[in-house]
């Protein structure tokens, strides 16, 4: 991986990991939460393996693909959120979030909300709630393909002018759209009757960690 693997090193290094080179052509890095990068990298698609606080990269020939899911794991540029179940309960018409908690993430990135709602449906939501000031882009119903396609995650980011992400949504069609479209996905976790099995659906659509909006400014630090 020496000629490949110089571009994606130097991006680990920017970003404050240890690189070393492997045996095996790949690459070995240590950071502060091996978990958490193993994790991902291998939800987008990319051969790795742990030993305690070692994550193995295997070599790679597509090495731009690679250094674009190191960024984002490590440095995403914006948050998408989805909005019902995640920002809001649309039919019960209670907020799901606080307006400190959405503020605060729209201090540390921009925001997108990424819904199969009509517009004029999830912009009423978001400003009845008090959210609508800290959102910069809302992808809606009419804007094309819903999820799973990844379409709306792509627009989302194409709006945003970002290349990388973090979504937080509350279905497998939600880790699924952000997973093809190169987004790490997080999902709010499940509670009540049939949490198990909807988290079980969550994980295998590549939900990378379930958690509370409240929790992913933690995943950042």
């Amino acid at each position: 991986m020496s000629g490949d693997g110089g571009d994606v090193a130097a991006s680990l290094r920017s970003l404050g990991c240890s690189v070393d080179a492997a045996a095996d052509g790949g690459l070995v890095v240590c950071w502060r939460d091996p978990a958490w990068l193993h994790d991902v990298l291998e939800c987008l698609g990319h051969g790795v393996w742990r030993e305690g606080d070692r994550v193995h990269v295997v070599a790679h020939a597509d090495r731009e693909r690679l250094a674009h899911a190191v960024r984002a794991a490590l440095a995403p540029q914006a948050l998408l959120l989805d909005l019902d179940g995640v920002l809001a309960d649309i039919e019960g018409r209670k907020p799901l979030a606080s307006v400190p908690v959405v503020q605060e993430l729209a201090a540390r990135w921009p925001l997108g909300v990424v819904t199969s709602c009509p517009r004029r449906l999830a912009e009423s939501v978001l400003a009845r709630h008090g959210f609508l000031p800290f959102v910069r882009t809302v992808v809606c119903e009419e804007d094309g393909p819903g999820k799973p396609d990844p379409f709306p995650v792509r627009l989302a980011l194409q709006r945003l002018g970002v290349a990388t992400a973090w979504m937080v949504g509350d279905n497998p069609s939600d880790a699924t759209a952000a997973r093809t479209a190169g987004v790490v996905p997080l999902a709010i976790a499940p509670h009540g009757i049939g949490a198990e099995s909807h988290a079980e659906r969550l994980r295998a659509a590549g939900a990378v960690r379930l958690l509370a909006l409240a929790d992913v400014l933690g995943l950042a630090r």
